[in-house]
């Protein structure tokens, strides 16, 4: 098992985190590798001048594989200094983070969240009345994907922000990533211009749905990038919308457990924004879809709302009261 020097620089003999780590480092870092930087911080302060990427791994409950993307990460971040010799580490020296900041060439990244301004009604409205659901075939935008060289990829995968995105990726797909999954994660931030956060929300977003397979994923980006979806607050609106509205009415429909298509998303759409009908409106005029046909039909469920919507109903009261006048 291999040894390197672990050399102390600009800390003193504590464990204390410095609090410009905590406001401009830590809220962009995984977790796995807070975690691990901060063990290093322990390291220094128990004086321990040898370490291995094992005891590590064994330390952390992480692969070295993951450790040593970790120690990479905070490399590029400013944070640490690796020496390498044949492919073996051989020396990693913790800078200061003043040192950090000046060797990675700019100011430490602070969080800027805050200035993310809020999407207002009228890009709800756009958001939902353009949706594309994912569709089973072969996207145009797939068929030209350029396949991409092994050198790219390794540049590709040295990038700031990226270890950690490829990292979030194998824990969220419990697997090590392939060439072929990487040239996908390629193509999303090079070719479809997803930042890396967007990718990682993606990706997070198509495992909660059940759906590993890095192929369902890459539709789905393509799917989002024809819906115009640049960043995670968009996409997370858009997903917020398919919630709270597609899905209670596939499962009215009976047609739980898949996506809304196209066309329906855009039926759902056109009832909630363009007619301007609440969700228990939608529902009403599905059930009696089902009671008259007993089938699922976006297209009856449209004519009811649009029937509806031109006797100026707006809630169950008024349906009731039309039902009346209509015996």
């Amino acid at each position: 098992m291999s040894e390197f020097r672990l050399q102390q620089e600009g800390y003193t003999s504590t464990t204390s985190i410095p609090n410009c780590f905590i406001e401009q480092y830590m809220p962009k870092a995984a977790g796995e590798f807070v975690k691990i930087y901060i063990y290093l911080l322990k390291c220094v302060e128990e004086n321990r001048s040898a370490l291995s990427i094992a005891r590590i791994a064994d330390a952390m409950e992480n692969s070295e594989k993951d450790i040593i993307r970790a120690l990479k990460y905070w490399e590029k971040r400013g944070l640490l200094k690796l020496t390498f010799e044949e492919n073996t580490l051989v020396s990693l020296r913790l800078t200061s983070i003043s040192e950090a900041g000046r060797s990675s060439g700019r100011a430490p990244e602070a969080n800027n969240e805050n200035a993310v301004s809020s999407l207002k009604n009228e890009e709800i409205a756009v958001a939902t009345a353009n949706s594309k659901e994912v569709s089973s075939s072969t996207p145009e935008s797939a068929s030209r994907k350029k396949q991409y060289s092994r050198s790219e990829i390794e540049k590709f995968s040295q990038q700031d922000d990226i270890a950690q995105l490829l990292f979030i990726t194998e824990k969220y797909t419990g697997r090590t990533l392939t060439g072929t999954d990487l040239n996908v994660l390629l193509f999303l931030y090079n070719e479809l211009k997803f930042p890396a956060d967007l990718i990682e929300y993606l990706v997070e977003y198509c495992v909660s749905k059940g759906h590993k397979s890095m192929r369902y994923i890459e539709k789905t980006a393509i799917g989002w990038s024809e819906q115009g979806i640049t960043n995670v607050k968009a996409a997370k609106l858009l997903n917020r919308i398919y919630s709270d509205n597609c899905y209670p009415v596939l499962k009215a429909f009976g047609l739980s457990g898949r996506q809304p298509a196209k066309g329906e998303a855009d039926y759902v759409a056109k009832w909630s924004q363009s007619y301007g009908f609440s969700l228990e409106v939608i529902l009403e005029a599905v059930n009696r879809t089902m009671s008259t046909i007993h089938q699922p039909s976006f297209e009856y469920a449209d004519g009811i709302l649009k029937r509806w919507k031109s006797g100026n109903v707006s809630t169950l009261e008024d349906i009731k009261a039309l039902d009346v006048l209509q015996g």
